[in-house]
Order: C-alpha cells, then structure tokens, then sequence
C-alpha cells in the first residue's frame, strides 16, 4: 500500500491554490513534496519539480519513488524558470513557495512565460512580502487572492496572482497586509495577529530610524494606517 503524503500548514494553504486538472511546476522543489501531492491527490496530471540543486532533486525522487508518484513528475535543474519545458508540457500553475519576497520577484522578471494570463502564480514568500508584492503591483499583475496560514508558531502568507498587464500602485498598507487579506479582515482568525505582527515590525523600524537621527514619516503613516484599520475591524493595537 503506498503511503499518503501530508502537508504541512504552509503548504497546505499553497495547495488550495491549486487548480484541477491543471499540468504544474515548483520551483525550488526542496523536497519535492508540493509535486507528490499534487499528483497522489489527483490534482494534476504532472508536475515539473525544479531546482538550482542536485541534493533536493535527489530528495524529491525519492519521495515521488516513495509515494507511487515517479512517472508523472519531473525533476529539472536549473535556475528559476529558465530552461524549463513550461509550455511543452501546458504548465498552467507554478509554485515558488519557501523563498525571499526578491528572490521571488527575480525569478518571475526572468520568465516572460508567467505573462501568459491563463498561468496562475502561487506564490509564499518567506520574508519581503511588502516588496514582492509592490513588485507584482507595478509590473502587471493582479493579486486574485491570499490566504494566511500558522505553521510552527509563524503566520505565513500564500498569495495568488495572475498577469493582466494593469500596473497598479499598492499603498503602503496594502502591501504590507496584502489586499485580499484586508478585504477580508478580522472574517479571517489570523488577521488579527498578522496585523499585530506588522505594526510591532513598523514601531521597530520607526524606533531605529528614530535613533539614527532619519525621518520617522513613513513609518508614522503606516502605524496611523495600522490602528484605522484595526479600529474597524473592533480591536486595539
């Protein structure tokens, strides 16, 4: 009997992104593990799992050999998106979960493949999601949804986007919370310490600026944001 894989809470949440039926890659593969449930659940067909290293390769055969999974996923090295057999295989859901927001933006200004419409980008930045999504904003893509998970004693953000060739200007709250996450607000559970968390990161930053004698302004802005938009949805910060 072959063995289920199981997620964990950040993966998870990449996963309900997924759409059905659609052929996928995952860049920076790691362990290979979001192409092996993708394909034990039946969600897609194949699964390109890449990587700039042999070493996660290894691993992510190993566990497609493990969990039955071995014919309908692919193994590439290489850098970001370069190289890859995207449109030969009609790749419609790419994953580029577990790295820095501009590692991410890097790795997508690279690729002029995910300014097809019909790609969907599934995107979990680590760290830099204000920049990644400030990015997303300026260079034509639109965030269709994000959703927050724990995992570890950490919030993490999913966020899902798609190219329409509108550049747009996200206000500073928008991308520091994202935009999918403050049209839902305090209806999500996790909001409110995702919010809790940004504004104790922003008073950080405003007391280090302060410190070395540099303009609080921005900074000043963004907590009065903070508090209107905690006030609206019922509690303090």
């Amino acid at each position: 009997m072959t063995d289920k894989l199981h997620l964990d809470a950040r993966l998870e949440a990449a996963l309900s992104f997924a759409r059905q039926d659609a052929p996928a890659a995952d860049i920076g593969t790691d362990h290979g593990y979001i192409p092996v449930a993708l394909v034990q659940r039946g969600i897609s067909p194949f699964v390109i799992a890449s990587d700039v290293n042999e070493g996660p390769l290894d691993a992510a055969r190993r566990n497609a050999e493990r969990y039955g999974v071995r014919k309908k996923i692919a193994t590439c090295l290489a850098d970001g998106l370069s190289g890859l057999p995207l449109a030969e295989n009609g790749v419609r859901d790419i994953y580029i979960c577990g790295m820095g927001g501009e590692l991410i933006a890097s790795i997508l200004t690279a690729s002029p493949y995910v300014r097809d419409p019909d790609v969907r980008l599934i995107l979990q930045p680590m760290t830099m999601q204000p920049e990644l999504r400030r990015y997303l904003a300026g260079a034509g893509f639109t965030i269709l949804d994000e959703k927050l998970c724990r995992d570890s004693g950490h919030i993490y953000c999913v966020i899902l986007a798609v190219f329409d060739g509108i550049v747009r200007c996200s206000s500073p709250l928008e991308a520091l919370l994202g935009p999918g996450n403050l049209a839902r607000g305090a209806a999500e559970p996790l909001f409110i310490p995702y919010l809790r968390r940004a504004a104790e990161q922003t008073e950080k930053k405003r007391l280090g600026r302060e410190r070395g004698g540099l303009p609080t302004d921005e900074e000043n802005n963004l907590l009065a944001s903070l508090r209107a938009t905690a006030e609206k949805e019922g509690f303090a910060i």
